[in-house]
């Protein structure tokens, strides 16, 4: 008898087994496509957490390297509010990932570290240059691409951290722009303003062309489609010791032209370097007012 009531026993648990079984298969079933779902929302915004997060690295710890090894108080101190806003930016970023299960890096990517080798090979004003040339271009970037997340991302949290990092970011690339022009000056490469000619026997058409006066003299000057359109008689300056070329336009054989002046920074050397270039045609140049020597003064030059 008790045989019979153990194997009714077994019987009825074996009957009962299947039905909690399938119940139970499906709710793995239904909650198979909401984690789907969560996972696929999660790769849309993950290029954003990861740029993000390998860039904020890379700004904490080359800012604690300009701290070290920059030699303009200007540049140190840009280092240090890199290492404070981005280190909090990274722990509001750390928080946001651990709530939804992202693994962000926490390692500098390869090309990053190899920056930070370089940077690291270097001290004093090349550190200096090389460290804000490389800052103002980060933050052109990442001011772009938070700009473009905030726009377009698709997980709320995310988009509610590029929202409130981006004015930061903003005020890092002027800071960034600032401090680099504060190097450059400190250096002396700051832009030489209307260097046109410098020195006694020098001319510059650009701060970055400079030829000698005899060759400015003389010179034709076509515009843009190669067509001769004056010629350099003179270089003069006005007022405010702005460097002019005085062109002769239109005539023949020297009768009835007529001289324009116009800014001699305004033209560019053409490939053969004996020439300048000039936008203009020769009906516009002989619209402008004519050349009046009283208003300018000579460009001395001894010999």
């Amino acid at each position: 008898m008790a045989l019979k009531q153990l194997m009714a026993g077994v019987a009825a648990i074996g009957l009962l087994a299947p039905p909690a079984l399938a119940q139970s298969q499906d709710t793995t079933t239904q909650q198979q496509p909401a984690q789907a779902e969560q996972q696929q929302l999660a790769q849309e915004d993950m290029e954003f957490a990861t740029k993000a997060a390998e860039g904020g690295l890379m700004e904490v710890q080359l800012g604690e390297l300009a701290q070290q090894q920059a030699e303009s108080a200007e540049v140190q101190q840009f280092g240090q509010r890199m290492v404070e806003d981005h280190g909090q930016a990274n722990e509001q970023l750390m928080q946001i990932a651990q709530q939804k299960g992202i693994q962000l890096p926490q390692e500098l990517p390869d090309d990053a570290q190899q920056l930070y080798e370089e940077l690291q090979q270097k001290s004093g004003q090349e550190f200096d240059q090389a460290y804000m040339d490389e800052m103002v271009s980060d933050h052109e970037e990442d001011v772009e691409t938070f700009q473009q997340y905030t726009e377009s991302g698709q997980d709320p949290e995310l988009i509610g951290f590029a929202e409130q990092t981006l004015p930061v970011l903003q005020q890092h690339l002027e800071l960034a722009q600032q401090t680099r022009e504060q190097v450059m000056a400190a250096a002396g490469q700051e832009e030489q303003p209307d260097a046109a000619i410098q020195g006694e026997q020098q001319a510059a058409v650009q701060p970055e062309q400079v030829v000698s006066i005899e060759e400015v003299l003389g010179s034709s000057v076509v515009n843009a489609n190669g067509d001769e359109v004056a010629e350099i008689e003179d270089v003069v300056l006005d007022q405010n010791q702005r460097h002019y070329a005085v062109l002769s336009v239109g005539g023949f054989l020297g009768i009835g032209d007529k001289k324009v002046a116009i800014p001699l920074d305004e033209m560019q050397l053409g490939e053969d370097e004996s020439y300048l270039m000039s936008t203009e045609t020769e009906e516009q140049l002989e619209q402008m007012p004519e050349y009046e020597e009283g208003q300018y003064q000579p460009f001395q030059r001894e010999g």
